[in-house]
């Protein structure tokens, strides 16, 4: 990767070198110096790279044309193997729906949840977006309290949370707690994924701070390594479900 590329892979994220600076823990004068011709470590050149790839494509939307149900949902599973399905509105929006992890399936679901088949045989979920987007979106349904503390930030039992999942790479800068404060963690030690919000991340450490709502004591506050982390997706809509019977 060229300094010229950098600033202009940087131009195209539209990000400023403050904040590409501060998504790798470096200064100003750092990503300048590099901009203008100092060399690159190699491994910072690869997460750079990645980075970069990750920012630039999530933002470009899918061929813009008009998609009816099959094509959206032939177009996204080729494009992403991840069974989203996207049907256009008369407002020029699109309901997406995605594969809905409920309670019998989430203990199992992390050691199979690549493959495409089990994905499109799943319950889904649907929010309303404004475009076709990429990535990978996932819908949990809540068990347990942890999260509910009675106010209008309660996430209670049932509650279905729609999310993204965070790639593994991005893991080595600052997690976007403060834009997204509510993720589903599957840790290996538990066989259950945890919703938690993200109160703060140690980058140099690898570690994350996990809270509660619910402020009984059995549900303490804790810090996570990311070692110990297999997945991670955060929170984009928070839905109840008024169905009677769960699974």
């Amino acid at each position: 990767m060229s300094n010229l590329n950098i600033k202009e892979c940087r131009e195209k994220a539209g990000l400023t070198q403050e904040q590409l600076a501060s998504e790798f823990g470096l200064t100003i004068r750092t990503i300048s110096s590099w901009e203008n011709g100092s060399t690159i470590p190699k491994g910072k050149q690869e997460m750079l790279r990645k980075y970069f790839y990750s920012k630039i494509h999530e933002a470009e939307p899918l061929e813009e044309k008009e998609i009816d149900v099959v094509d959206a949902y032939e177009l996204q599973v080729s494009n992403n193997k991840n069974a989203n399905h996207f049907t256009k509105l008369p407002n020029g929006q699109y309901y997406m729906t995605m594969p809905l992890a409920e309670h019998k399936i989430q203990a199992g679901f992390l050691d199979n949840y690549q493959d495409i088949e089990l994905l499109k045989g799943m319950s889904q979920h649907g929010i309303i977006v404004d475009r076709p987007v990429k990535g990978r979106y996932l819908a949990f349904r809540v068990k347990g309290d942890s999260m509910d503390d009675g106010t209008s930030d309660a996430i209670p039992q049932n509650y279905i949370v729609a999310t993204r999942e965070l790639q593994r790479q991005h893991w080595t800068s600052l997690i976007r707690f403060k834009d997204f404060r509510f993720w589903v963690i599957y840790t290996t030690e538990s066989k259950f994924p945890l919703l938690k919000e993200i109160t703060g991340h140690d980058v140099e450490k690898g570690i994350i701070s996990c809270h509660s709502l619910n402020d009984s004591p059995e549900y303490k506050d804790f810090d996570l390594s990311l070692n110990d982390v297999q997945a991670l997706f955060y929170v984009i809509n928070i839905q109840r479900d008024v169905a009677k019977d769960y699974y």
